[in-house]
């Protein structure tokens, strides 16, 4: 429940102003600053990142490593899907696009391909033994959970004895998980979609009309994953509007201070006390960390906008 005596400080967003041709160019200017930006950012990733080595089948070359980042996308309809939707039957309905009448499924053929070497092709039952007595949590909003659904049907093709998996849930709680008996392996999905504790924590019940976080708390949260071998991480969407209410105290006090935060500020101030957490309680000898940021947002309207259609112009040239 929000505290009644809120001392609240709020944003002056200045006087609405009429659209111009004057804005418009401006508008286009900022849009050619954004995709030069990010191209370069993509140039840098190819050339830059670090070489991941890997197990992998090198096509010409005898080399102990790949660069994986170095490569593209392309359709394979012999190999892909590595699952099929109707026979995972942990596949929840927010996810069956082929269930409820979905037509096009060629996305499902796409793999990525590096330029220099050829990945192995996913091996369920081999993954499976590398996660012998561990366990791996995503962390975040319905993204991940989508990916957790993912890895869940990809390794519950290989187990064919059906007493041998399961899922543990208790109603109302953040985690949900599945269980590889014969490997004594756990596969999580853990709710919060800001990482830190705020009111949309409920799996159930956070559409709510007003997002309010408390940037420095995520005691709630950690110490249900910090354990993990494998940590999985996502949030970005949610973050995705001009202000957050940030809470110094708790939900339930009544003098608890809230303060209006520009979006990008709030995300920052979350992210710090996250990777605080991280660097003091998650031990990096055992556990693995990553972090997947921005991502497709679910609303539809939005791939018909100018700015969408020209980045997609853009990155198909």
């Amino acid at each position: 429940m929000v505290a009644r005596n809120q001392h609240l400080v709020p944003i002056t967003w200045g006087s609405p102003v009429k659209f111009s041709i004057v804005q418009f160019f401006v508008s286009l200017l900022f849009a050619v600053f954004f995709v030069a930006a990010v191209y370069m950012s993509r140039v840098f990733v190819t050339v830059n990142m670090i070489r991941e080595k890997v197990d992998v089948t090198f096509s010409g070359e005898s080399q102990s490593e790949c660069d994986l980042f170095s490569g593209k996308w392309v359709f394979d309809n012999k190999s892909y899907p590595l699952y099929k939707e109707a026979d995972c039957k942990f596949m929840s309905d927010q996810l069956s696009c082929n269930k409820f009448g979905r037509e096009d499924l060629y996305y499902q053929h796409w793999r990525w391909q590096p330029h220099h070497c050829d990945l192995p092709r996913f091996n369920a039952t081999r993954l499976l033994h590398k996660l012998r007595n561990k366990r791996m949590v995503f962390v975040g909003d319905s993204l991940n959970r989508g990916q957790w659904v993912s890895m869940v049907c990809l390794l519950d093709s290989a187990i064919h004895n059906p007493k041998m998996k399961f899922l543990s849930y208790v109603n109302g709680s953040n985690l949900i998980s599945f269980k590889a008996r014969e490997y004594n392996a756990s596969i999580e999905f853990y709710w919060a979609p800001l990482l830190v504790e705020s009111n949309s924590d409920d799996p159930v019940n956070h559409r709510l009309p007003e997002r309010i976080v408390k940037s420095h708390s995520i005691e709630k949260h950690g110490r249900v994953w910090t354990d993990a071998d494998i940590l999985v991480f996502n949030s970005y969407l949610w973050w995705r509007q001009p202000h957050i209410k940030v809470l110094w105290g708790s939900f339930e006090d009544k003098n608890g201070i809230y303060k209006e935060v520009e979006m990008l500020r709030s995300y920052e101030l979350a992210l710090k006390t996250w990777s605080d957490w991280l660097e003091i309680h998650v031990n990096r000898t055992k556990t693995s960390l990553f972090f997947v940021s921005m991502s497709p947002t679910h609303e539809r309207y939005l791939l018909n906008s100018p700015l969408c259609m020209f980045l997609n112009i853009f990155f198909y040239l």
